[in-house]
């Protein structure tokens, strides 16, 4: 991910703002780099090599000359435009951070600060993507030692928890092994086996979700992976001991 680089030089070029719905479009590979938060999304960004769900709070990277199509039911989103030196993508990169609120408004001020363009702003914005970047690493991180041989699988989840095709067979491949391996080898780093280990993200994202009162439980359960609400209720309340309504 860009922000496990260190020593990246930023030029930023534009800002651009979107809040659309029912969108079939594709976006040719363009000169620049974009690094965007989406606020209110149910998006798919395909490319040659992938595709990636991007729901509400997530961080996208698209590298220059990356072409993808977006397909979307409702897509409001910031994109910062720039140049990056110091570090090359193949592919689109998406993250979901595990306090996304703190991550969109540093975006938000991202743009309020270019938009006014105050003596300095230049210099204020590209501080306010420097704190994204350093926000992203943080909340990234994970208690794994550089030389873990899981270390990519679970980078893998914590950008992918919220995907409902996430699988055990496709965490385990990212770390080129059997799920029968990977499985042990995670439990034995965390204690709990993958499968609980993204649950209790889900539940948490949920409960970040339920505490800004933006969403219904419907589409908070959507929204961390449930496609089935009687399943994500009897969930919720097994980890936390409450019901999602009775939490709320």
């Amino acid at each position: 991910m860009i922000f496990e680089t260190d020593g990246l030089n930023v030029e930023i070029i534009s800002f651009t703002v979107l809040n659309q719905e029912n969108v079939v479009r594709h976006n040719a590979g363009r000169s620049f780099d974009a690094l965007s938060f989406r606020f209110h999304s149910d998006a798919e960004l395909v490319t040659e090599k992938s595709s990636h769900i991007v729901k509400d709070g997530h961080l996208c990277f698209v590298p220059a000359s990356v072409g993808y199509d977006r397909i979307a039911k409702k897509d409001e989103l910031i994109a910062i435009n720039c140049r990056i030196k110091g570090y090359q993508a193949q592919d689109i990169e998406c993250f979901l951070p595990t306090n996304a609120d703190k991550v969109g408004n540093l975006f938000k001020k991202a743009f309020e600060c270019w938009t006014k363009r105050e003596p300095g702003y230049y210099y204020g914005c590209i501080a306010y993507f420097y704190q994204i970047l350093a926000e992203c690493r943080k909340q990234s991180s994970v208690a794994l030692p550089d030389d873990s041989k899981i270390r990519e699988s679970v980078r893998y989840i914590s950008s992918h928890f919220t995907d409902p095709k996430l699988s055990l067979g496709n965490i385990a491949s990212k770390s080129f092994m059997s799920e029968v391996y990977f499985r042990k080898l995670f439990k034995t780093e965390f204690g709990v086996s993958p499968q609980k280990y993204v649950i209790k993200l889900r539940i948490q994202k949920a409960m970040e979700l339920m505490e800004t009162g933006d969403y219904s439980l419907k589409e908070i359960a959507l929204m961390t992976g449930y496609g089935d609400y009687k399943y994500f209720s009897s969930e919720f309340k097994r980890i936390t001991g409450v019901s999602p309504s009775e939490y709320r």
